[in-house]
């Protein structure tokens, strides 16, 4: 199935109900007016003579005209290359000539963006479009339909092909892990760059109304999930952070919510403190997701489930069941732990790595994606992550697994935010360091928490250096940027060695 075939359907099914709207403006389009535009999308870029297959980027933070661009892109047959447009000049460069884009549609906040780039095509984000245009001819369900790129935490950026099929098979994974009745209302405040644009996607496909609400405001949010009547959001673990700390310095009136019915988080890891204090905040409505841009949406832990986990306390690390088109399997399991790298395969993979066949041979084998992740399953299928493969820190021919660090620093009251790596030693061949976020007003010496570590951890597993940072650099997508870390580290900030 095409995407476009979705949105006809849609349009179809409930031409009068509203589609997608703009909180702060009040804009919006029914779904016979959203399908019109994306055909009238499809004309706009023939008029600029612009062939089906060339690849259209954009440049532009979340809006009506985005969502316009970046699906009618791919319905009528083109690939929709979406930019971070918090990239430096320079970064962004380097993609779009990777990419080789046709087109480059920006927003208003990228004008000057857009304009510096003087070797590529710009035009404005079209904000009208042809009512009365006819669709393009729809694509086959192998052409590629997306490229996103994604640095990970420490690599080179690289962009992940995804097909029309590929996303189709998403799109059904979502619409089975998180049911969605027509006129439900997803209330997002995320970019739409990532591929997480797909999971609105998949709510308008089921009939159900999109709120655009611009960036999160941890100030704003809870209100809004009130005034929208949402049934769904969805925010990244950093982010709900920041509404946790924001609600015990400045708290709400109460809100019963009460259509509010799970707030998706996916991305990294959600501590116990993190997942304990939302759930007082928000109540049992937390579900978990696990996949990657690689394999979105492969594993899911619904809110019913992870407050039965948090009762038992058997909730650490858990991120859910494999959706029912998703295959899973474990290899080079450790025979004491039976951890072991997850794998996935199913219909909804990536198609490979633009222009990278080494890359792509060494993370696609036989059908099978590698992750990168480490895991466990019960004898129910229930998987957790316990680290990352890459991460793991050799030390004096021992193994750290830098998530037990973090949880033994994290214990420590006047810490609130750590990220463990390893160095080069010449003694150790590796040493166990860790970058420390103090809470505000706090004061504490490297000494202090090494020596706390002592009393939880195995003597292997305790940092041999402790530096402080003002915050931690992370992705949109809550992971920590090693590689910018290390340059924040080189500048000279409070350490401690041992």
């Amino acid at each position: 199935m095409t995407l476009g075939s979705f949105f006809s359907r849609a349009a179809r099914q409930w031409p009068n109900a509203t589609a997608v709207q703009d909180l702060a403006s009040g804009a919006y389009l029914t779904f016979e007016q959203f399908a019109a535009a994306l055909a009238g999308f499809g004309a706009f870029l023939t008029n600029l003579s612009i062939p089906q297959g060339a690849r259209i980027g954009i440049l532009s933070d979340a809006s009506i005209p985005y969502l316009v661009a970046d699906y009618g892109a791919m319905a009528n047959g083109y690939i929709r290359v979406p930019f971070d447009p918090s990239l430096s000049p320079q970064e962004l460069k380097s993609q779009i000539a990777d990419a080789g884009i046709a087109l480059l549609l920006y927003g208003n906040a990228a004008e000057a963006q857009a304009r510096s780039l003087t070797d590529t095509l710009c035009r404005p984000l079209p904000t009208e479009w042809n009512e009365t245009a006819s669709p393009l001819p729809a694509p086959a369900d192998s052409d590629l339909a997306s490229l996103n790129y994604t640095g990970g935490t420490t690599g080179q950026p690289k962009a992940v092909m995804h097909t029309q099929a590929s996303l189709s098979a998403v799109i059904g994974n979502i619409s089975l892990a998180r049911p969605t009745s027509p006129q439900d209302v997803l209330l997002n405040v995320r970019p739409l760059w990532p591929i997480a644009s797909i999971s609105v996607l998949a709510h308008l496909c089921n009939g159900g109304t999109v709120v655009l609400a611009g960036r999160f405001s941890p100030a704003t949010f809870l209100a809004q999930l009130e005034t929208t009547a949402a049934a769904f959001s969805s925010l990244v673990p950093t982010q709900i952070a920041r509404l946790i700390q924001h609600e015990a310095e400045i708290p709400s009136p109460p809100r019963p919510l009460p259509k509010f019915r799970s707030l998706d988080v996916g991305a990294a890891a959600l501590s116990q403190d993190i997942l304990d204090r939302a759930t007082s905040l928000l109540g049992p409505r937390l579900s978990i997701l696990y996949g990657m841009t690689e394999a979105p949406w492969s594993f899911y832990l619904p809110a019913p489930v992870l407050a039965s986990l948090r009762k038992t306390g058997t909730s650490a690390g858990a991120v859910g069941f494999a959706l029912k088109t998703v295959q899973a399997q474990l290899t080079d399991q450790d025979p004491l732990s039976h951890a072991g790298e997850i794998e996935v395969s199913g219909p909804h993979l990536m198609a490979g790595y633009w222009n990278r066949p080494e890359l792509t041979a060494t993370t696609l084998r036989d059908g099978w994606l590698a992750t990168g992740d480490l895991g466990e399953r019960d004898s129910n299928g229930l998987l957790r992550v316990v680290g990352r493969r890459k991460e793991i820190i050799r030390t004096g021919g021992m193994s750290v697994q830098p998530s037990e660090v973090v949880e033994a620093l994290m214990e420590h009251s006047s810490v609130q935010d750590v990220h463990v790596f390893g160095l080069p030693d010449p003694e150790w061949g590796e040493r166990v360091c860790a970058a420390v976020v103090l809470h505000a007003g706090e004061q504490v010496q490297p000494e202090q928490l090494i020596q706390h570590c002592r009393r939880v951890l195995s003597r292997h597993k305790v940092p041999k250096q402790i530096q402080f940072v003002p915050q931690l650099p992370r992705s949109h997508y809550g992971k920590v940027q090693q590689a910018k870390l290390l340059e924040i580290l080189e500048t000279g900030t409070t350490s401690g060695k041992i």
